[in-house]
């Protein structure tokens, strides 16, 4: 930061954090008409329960005299942060208790935590939007500058209303205690959170300042730095007036073009977002131990696997690159069934596709945010008997062999978007390529690079996707109604009625004096027909029948030259209309 630029003062709060809002109220009034953020301001959150609140139950067992000691220091904490508040001696045992216990954190130490699941279970599911790291590579443009801004205590500023405070009791020694706060483990807390504050994100845009609110952690960013400087210090000072402190380690208030945030390096130089360095190691760590053959802890496979899907925004073929190991996993453990206990024996192909991970660069290189500047669309679709699309006024299609016929609609809806394309390879090399598509499956599989569902799509998704990357070429799939997607349907129902195959006139005379001189051929064109009438799906001319298997092939004497594909449904149709037909 050039040294003309100096850092806006932070105001901070001398008062406890616990519930403080409630104090503020006046202030949310100003920015908001949202009764329901007021009333949780003004009064306290009051717990969502779905039909009835939790009966009142025990305090949990006690705990060893080391962890009694932690605790109770812990305790000490939270009541100087206003956070929790001791229960009446005459009210105790009135309420609902949950456990109070520690548990180990990453670095050794021992972190409290207060088991809401039985609590839980009792309060509505409610879902809501929170913000995505999605949202914000789309919303970052070259060369902005960036601040963070941590909120000290977050979920400690809301209020819980007094009354459902008995429903977050816990023991401590041999004191009782509640929580007056939001606090942390409560299935609807962050939900609650992330309204409260929108309200705050709101007024902040209405001054056009381009904020980024992931529950306490928030970013700010704009074309200059002294501009962020500017919305940085407008952001802070209305935080403190509705009653927040900002966390100033934790947050990152000189201007900065490379920014840690929400699991991201951001990088507006570069136009890119990287993993962390710590997570890149973390990986590189972890998947030599997973050699072919090896027999891994159900737990460390699901650690890669999160580790894994933490990149999928930041590392391109990211999920890609991690099915083969899904697959291994999915094969020998059911997440149904809980056995954390147990272990997953490494298959060649996950050991074998485990590797690009930590070959060079592919981690580190990142992704760009950036949207393509142009995009090609291509239009497939597939039938039972072929495939069919087109770019612009190019058409391409195809049709099944005997074996294809007999898989499922969704895999070939798949192999026809990868054959259409390999047919207009030359208009597409080194595009973005976007993919409009009928079938919903084959627009997941492909957006998903794979999946864990159905292993044939998977692998047809993969296939589609390495021949994709060998031609430089990025994949998007969207839907397209069946009712719009007009053209690519005739195309992939039409040709294979439309050949232009045919017996040798010679031939036919010779059967039709055998077997008598039928009036309609089932499966030709006006070139190729050997009959009077005929059916065909394409040519609208004299003489044409439209589709032979619509009609009734009873009661008259028919000639068939099916295409081979067609030959299993000919031979059922003519057992269920019982008909009579030369071929």
């Amino acid at each position: 930061m050039g040294s003309s630029l100096r850092l806006p003062p932070i105001p901070s709060h001398s008062t406890p954090v616990g519930g403080r809002l409630l104090n503020f109220h006046h202030k949310w009034e100003v920015i908001t008409s949202d009764s329901w953020v007021t009333s949780i301001v003004g009064k306290g959150y009051a717990l969502p329960f779905r039909e009835f609140p939790p009966p009142i139950l025990p305090h949990p067992s006690y705990c060893s005299e080391e962890h009694l000691l932690l605790l109770e220091q812990e305790v000490q904490v939270l009541l100087s942060k206003g956070a929790v508040e001791l229960v009446p001696e005459q009210e105790r045992g009135q309420g609902c208790y949950s456990r109070y216990f520690l548990i180990p954190k990453k670095d050794g130490r021992l972190r409290p935590i207060l088991d809401l699941r039985i609590l839980n279970w009792f309060l509505k599911q409610e879902k809501f939007k929170m913000l995505t790291l999605a949202q914000v590579l789309l919303a970052l443009n070259d060369g902005d500058w960036m601040v963070s801004v941590d909120l000290q205590d977050a979920y400690f500023h809301i209020p819980i209303l007094k009354s459902h405070r008995k429903y977050l009791w816990f023991v401590v020694g041999s004191q009782h205690y509640q929580f007056a706060v939001l606090p942390f483990g409560l299935t609807s807390a962050p939900r609650v959170f992330t309204k409260v504050m929108s309200v705050v994100a709101v007024e902040l845009r209405r001054k056009w300042i381009a904020v980024f609110p992931y529950l306490d952690d928030w970013l700010i960013k704009a074309k200059s730095p002294e501009l962020v400087l500017h919305h940085l210090q407008s952001t802070t000072q209305l935080l403190f007036d509705l009653g927040f402190s900002v966390n100033v380690p934790k947050s990152h208030l000189e201007p900065s073009q490379r920014l840690l945030f929400i699991g991201a390096v951001l990088d507006t130089t570069l136009n890119r977002a990287f993993p962390p360095p710590q997570r890149i190691q973390d990986i590189q760590a972890l998947v030599p131990m997973f050699r072919s053959g090896a027999v891994i802890p159900v737990l460390r496979v699901l650690r890669l696997l999160g580790l894994f899907a933490s990149c999928i925004l930041l590392v391109t073929h990211a999920r890609w690159h991690m099915r083969a190991l899904q697959w291994c996993l999915r094969k020998q453990w059911s997440q149904h069934k809980g056995d954390l206990e147990g272990s997953v024996k490494i298959s060649g192909d996950a050991a074998a596709d485990l590797k690009w991970w930590i070959a060079d660069g592919n981690l580190s290189q990142g992704r760009t945010f950036s949207q393509p500047p142009q995009v090609t669309t291509v239009i497939t679709d597939a039938s039972a008997l072929g495939w069919g699309a087109h770019l612009g006024d190019l058409e391409v299609k195809g049709h099944w062999s005997p074996v294809e016929q007999m898989f499922h609609i969704n895999p070939l809806e798949l192999r026809a978007i990868r054959l259409a394309l390999k047919a207009v390879l030359p208009s597409l090399r080194g595009q973005s390529v976007q993919v409009l598509t009928d079938n919903t499956s084959a627009m997941w599989y492909i957006n998903k690079q794979g999946g864990v569902g159905l292993y044939l799509l998977c692998r047809e998704a993969l296939r589609l996707w390495s021949w994709a990357k060998d031609h430089q070429i990025c994949l998007v799939a969207n839907h397209l109604a069946g009712v719009l997607n007009v053209r690519a349907d005739t195309l992939s129902r039409h040709f294979s009625t439309d050949h232009e195959w045919r017996l040798h006139p010679d031939q036919v005379c010779l059967i039709f004096q055998m077997w008598g001189f039928p009036r309609i051929d089932l499966f030709a064109t006006r070139e190729n027909s050997h009959c009077p009438l005929f059916c065909s799906l394409q040519y609208p001319v004299q003489g044409e029948l439209g589709d032979a298997f619509q009609m009734t092939w009873c009661d008259q004497l028919l000639y068939a030259f099916p295409p081979i594909p067609l030959i299993p449904r000919v031979l059922r149709k003519i057992r269920q209309d019982r008909a009579q037909v030369d071929g």
